[in-house]
């Protein structure tokens, strides 16, 4: 019976002596797996692959900030290493396993990082924990205004406005691309001058996005201002116009340049107070010899031309068919007016305007020798407007008689 007794204290003595040992290793290294589980592991690291996301630069882990959706890979280092994939929750949670359960949303990158690294250095003397980011999460950013196709579209934390704008369709003739905004969440608005980004390549007008943003586009203000565009462009026909918009910006927010189009010899037909035509070349590659050349300001009622680069000549104005026509050597100014099919009611061949494509010099006169690429311009006399009145007049006179008749 004491033998008995014996066998039974140092039975009891091994197994706590046993328990004590594994609970103590469990406080200070990880628990070793058995071959069944170290395969499952090997396993889920094979089937674990990085998501294909394009990134214009590595994430700046200072910059980052982490939100649900976030997907970290946990790594405690060991031999074999312990590696698990791990996503913030929808409550902003990131779950480490063996460790605990932390606030991340909100906080940087490397605030996260750092968090894991000192709550894993509690649980384990002599190991680390590494919490690298492998996947981003994804957004939800609402595009409305001014554009072809509004409503909610899915986005990634390194897109910038540029991406939504795209996904949205392309702007209308009305949208004001210099006051885009992006409402945040948190209230804030940033305006962005997009126009700025897409010409000069500046980034700081085109934002990532964040979460929950409304990207706005409005609509521009036009006081009711006009202009026409027409010749080798992409939309041709009648835009409203901003007040103080110039030729260059004008011409880039409707996209109006087309390829083959001739950018130095633009012309713009402004009429004055009197009623004359005023027709101005404007040479947009030439910026540097005359700055006004680029800042050239619209003004209500002007008509914008952009000439091909084809061998044509162009005939405006007081014509039945205005446009472009094949260039023939040897013609002369009212050749090409004919082939427009002629003037227009009042229309004064005799004062024919040439604009030499050469060196912008003009000639006048219906005999004037057309070479390739000119303008022809017929205008309007100013006594039209008076057989207009004399008309109106004596349309009134007739009337009047009419009436004085059917009272005798």
């Amino acid at each position: 019976m004491s033998k008995l007794k014996f066998y039974f204290f140092i039975t009891a003595f091994l197994t706590g002596i046993s328990l004590h040992s594994t609970v103590f290793s469990q406080e200070i290294y990880p628990r070793r797996e058995s071959q069944t589980e170290k395969d499952d592991y090997e396993k889920m690291k094979l089937d674990f692959t990085f998501s294909a996301q394009a990134f214009e630069k590595i994430i700046d882990p200072q910059t980052y900030i982490v939100g649900p959706g976030d997907v970290f890979l946990i790594n405690i280092s060991d031999e074999p290493d312990l590696v698990f994939p791990s996503q913030v929750t929808p409550e902003g949670k990131l779950v480490i396993q063996t460790i605990g359960t932390y606030q991340v949303a909100g906080k940087t990158l490397e605030q996260v990082q750092q968090l894991a690294l000192q709550e894993g250095e509690k649980k384990y003397k002599l190991k680390k924990i590494f919490a690298n980011l492998t996947e981003l999460r994804r957004l939800r950013v609402h595009v409305v205004g001014e554009i072809e196709s509004p409503g909610i579209y899915v986005a990634y934390p390194v897109d910038r406005v540029s991406m939504l704008l795209e996904y949205a369709g392309a702007f209308t003739d009305w949208a004001d691309q210099r006051r885009i905004e992006i409402k945040h969440v948190d209230g804030s608005i940033d305006t962005l001058n997009f126009y700025n980004y897409q010409k000069l390549g500046r980034l700081d007008q085109n934002i990532f996005v964040q979460n929950g943003d409304v990207i706005y586009v409005p609509r521009i203000e036009t006081s009711g201002s006009t202009v026409i565009l027409e010749g080798f462009v992409n939309q041709p026909g009648v835009h409203p116009i901003t007040p103080g918009e110039t030729l260059n910006g004008f011409i880039s927010r409707v996209k109006g340049f087309n390829r083959g189009y001739d950018p130095t010899q633009v012309q713009v037909v402004r009429q004055t107070t009197d009623g004359q035509e005023i027709n101005t070349v404007v040479d947009l590659m030439n910026p540097t010899s005359d700055d006004s050349q680029t800042a050239f300001q619209l003004q209500n009622g002007d008509k914008i031309f952009i000439p091909s680069r084809t061998n044509k000549v162009y005939v405006h104005g007081a014509v039945n068919l205005p446009g472009g026509y094949a260039y023939m050597a040897g013609y002369r100014a009212k050749d090409y007016v004919g082939l427009a099919g002629g003037t227009m009611e009042m229309g004064n061949i005799n004062k024919i305007k040439v604009v030499h494509r050469r060196d912008n010099s003009a000639e006048y006169g219906p005999d004037v020798i057309v070479e390739c690429g000119d303008m022809i311009f017929v205008p309007k006399p100013l006594r039209r407007n008076f057989i207009e009145y004399l008309q109106i007049v004596t349309s009134i006179a007739t009337l009047f008689l009419a009436y004085r008749a059917a009272q005798r």
